[in-house]
């Protein structure tokens, strides 16, 4: 009897650590993530950055190609206001971030290369406090995000915006002061030339009873204006020359500057 008992409480034993060595070998099992759950994951990334592609352009293979362009109004409290004309496409928020349709979609708005928002509208505020000049684009987007593009070439407009208060860190008293008014896109006093010398700081102001810009040629500067709000840029003159200035909505010559 007592054989029969130890030898039972033998194999007892034995069982148990068996059964303890085969547990302990599962938990350790259990400790190591399945390779799988962390492909899935990366998986799923890789899909939502194809939806949300903003970068791999697709090309429009329909007729009619759709147009963008981008007018700027600044706006007479701050900032500027974005009128956005296109043809040919269809406004479809309803539709955003699912596939693509042709000839719907939506705008994307970047200020100086940096995405501001998406746009739904064809009227948008961009609230710039700093005066100074702002490369602001727009790009035709379809359903998915990715930019619409015709034979390589993306579905944009850009603008340059000039916040009046410009000083192009220019703190000296100018050597020349210019004033200039303008009405409905024409100098009020008849186009004229004012002379300056090179390397002279000269001050351009320009007022007006529409929404414009003027743009200098030869120095590339644009003076944004408003109604109840003067335009001014305070630059040095160090190009020789003359120079026209217009307005650029209404492509109007206003003054020529003679550098001499």
């Amino acid at each position: 009897m007592r054989s029969t008992l130890g030898t039972r409480l033998l194999m007892g034993l034995l069982t148990a650590l068996s059964l303890l060595a085969a547990a302990c070998g599962n938990d350790d099992d259990a400790a190591v993530p399945p390779p799988t759950a962390v492909d899935d994951g990366h998986d799923h990334d890789h899909s939502h950055d194809h939806d949300h592609d903003h970068t791999t352009l697709m090309e429009v293979d329909y007729e009619p190609v759709p147009t963008i362009e981008l007018r700027t109004h600044l706006d007479p409290k701050s900032g500027v206001n974005l009128e956005v004309i296109s043809t040919g496409f269809t406004l479809a928020p309803e539709r955003a971030s699912t596939e693509p349709v042709a000839g719907e979609g939506h705008f994307h708005i970047y200020v100086d290369g940096v995405k501001l928002r998406r746009l739904y509208a064809n009227w948008a505020h961009v609230d710039l406090q700093e005066p100074g000049d702002y490369e602001i684009r727009v790009e035709m987007s379809a359903n998915n995000h990715a930019p619409l593009a015709v034979n390589g070439v993306k579905l944009d407009d850009t603008a340059m915006v000039t916040i009046p208060g410009l000083n192009d860190g220019v703190d000296t008293v100018p050597d020349a002061t210019i004033e200039v008014e303008v009405a409905e896109g024409k100098p009020v006093d008849g186009v004229q030339r004012f002379q300056i010398d090179t390397r002279d700081t000269v001050t351009i102001i320009v007022t007006g009873d529409t929404t414009d810009e003027l743009h200098i040629h030869g120095y590339d500067l644009v003076v944004g204006f408003a109604p109840g709000q003067p335009g001014m840029i305070t630059f040095e003159a160090d190009i020789p020359g003359i120079f026209e200035a217009e307005t650029h909505h209404h492509g109007d010559l206003v003054m020529e500057l003679e550098v001499r």
